[in-house]
């Protein structure tokens, strides 16, 4: 599960990233169009509200919550190093990671 939890907010924070002019650029190699980052920015909000609905159901409110926190900084810190070195590669990196978490969580 908490791969699941750290696969979905490193994806929610790639799509963040491509809902902004710069990164969009960085990583794709243009600048994305106005639908492609609202969809984009949608989609990571809604990575980061899934990441921390299951942290809460899996540790509790109290640690959920601290806990989602604490996988927002690892995959803030993933996500930034990705930009940094190998910004090309975060737009196949990001939906792979999410769907091997998703095929991961229904075998375990």
């Amino acid at each position: 599960m908490s791969f699941l939890i750290l696969a979905s907010s490193f994806a929610g924070f790639g799509a963040l990233c491509l809902s902004m002019e710069r990164h969009g650029k960085q990583v794709i190699g243009s600048v994305p169009p106005l639908a492609f980052q609202l969809l984009a920015s949608i989609l990571g909000w809604g990575l980061l509200a899934l990441a921390l609905t299951l942290s809460v159901r899996n540790y509790g409110a109290s640690v959920g919550i601290t806990a989602w926190f604490g996988y927002l900084t690892l995959a803030a810190v993933a996500v930034g190093l990705s930009l940094t070195y190998a910004p090309r590669t975060l737009r196949h990196v990001a939906p792979a990671l999410l769907v091997l978490a998703g095929v991961l969580a229904v075998l375990v």
